[in-house]
């Protein structure tokens, strides 16, 4: 018999007070202990629950899965990373990233996921709590964020032209590489709302208040006029979008009937923004 198996009976037998939620988190705690001292990589909720006495779902109600057992031990000091780590959690997100390019498939389950990348179900609750958590890293691993905050940041100083033009030239950049893969999670959103969360908040939800943030700016300086900056945003970004619907190949067919995309005349696109198609006024001396 364990010391766990006694004690516990020594608290329930004879009617004795039934074990504190207290105890009952630290028992399962002493349990993810030896359980990761004897074999790290190894590590999982069923083996948990079996040594603390306990159910799965109790483990799951106390630290939330595997990830919160880890974190427990982390926060101890223990080092929880294993050198198999990354690459196993790379392989699930790469896994994702494969089935989600393949349009119309709707919702992909967990099991889908990991037998895509060779593991166990198991495996996958290893490294992601639920298929939310790699929907999200997924989605970050294809974001343009970084990129355009690159382009962006040093757009601050120019004028609303010359910034506007870096902006749009840095979003089709970014854009044009994941371009096939957005169209393509966008196209399993429309039956996985899950998903859809994911790709708006993470892929179109993080690089909106950058780009709010630069308009904003521009008009407190008094170079752009007071307008909604939602409607210069999908103004300036509408040929990104339009790439992302049709693709890169497509694309490439229409110039080569001439019918160029408006980033390869960008200047143009943007003083289309900024000044509209009407004549200046000949009495304004050529200005509006």
């Amino acid at each position: 018999m364990s010391d766990n198996t006694a004690s516990r009976m020594a608290r329930e037998g004879n009617g004795g007070p039934a074990p504190s939620l207290a105890t009952t988190r630290d028992e399962i705690l002493a349990a993810v202990r030896r359980q990761f001292r004897a074999d790290p990589s190894g590590l999982s909720i069923q083996a948990v629950a079996a040594e603390a006495h306990v159910s799965r779902q109790t483990v799951h109600h106390y630290f939330g899965g595997l990830k919160g057992l880890r974190a427990a031990l982390a926060a101890e000091g223990l080092d929880v990373g294993t050198a198999q780590d990354e690459p196993t959690r790379d392989r699930l997100i790469e896994a994702a990233v494969r089935l989600f390019s393949r349009p119309g498939s709707g919702l992909i389950s967990i099991e889908a996921i990991a037998a895509e990348a060779g593991l166990t179900k198991g495996a996958f609750y290893h490294h992601f709590t639920d298929r939310a958590e790699l929907l999200t890293a997924v989605a970050r691993r294809i974001s343009p964020v970084e990129e355009m905050r690159s382009q962006i940041e040093p757009a601050v100083g120019l004028s609303a032209r010359e910034g506007l033009i870096a902006i749009a030239r840095a979003y089709y950049s970014a854009m044009r590489t994941r371009a096939d893969l957005v169209r393509n999670l966008a196209a399993n959103s429309s039956q996985d709302p899950e998903l859809a969360r994911v790709v708006m908040s993470e892929i179109i939800g993080q690089g909106a208040p950058l780009m709010v943030a630069w308009f904003a700016l521009q008009i407190q300086k008094g170079n752009l006029r007071p307008i909604d900056p939602a409607l210069l945003i999908q103004a300036l970004f509408g040929p990104v979008f339009l790439l992302i619907v049709l693709g890169p190949a497509v694309f490439d067919e229409l110039a080569r009937i001439g019918i160029h995309p408006a980033i390869d005349n960008v200047e143009a696109y943007v003083d289309l923004l900024l000044h509209g198609v009407a004549q200046p006024d000949s009495n304004s001396g050529g200005t509006r």
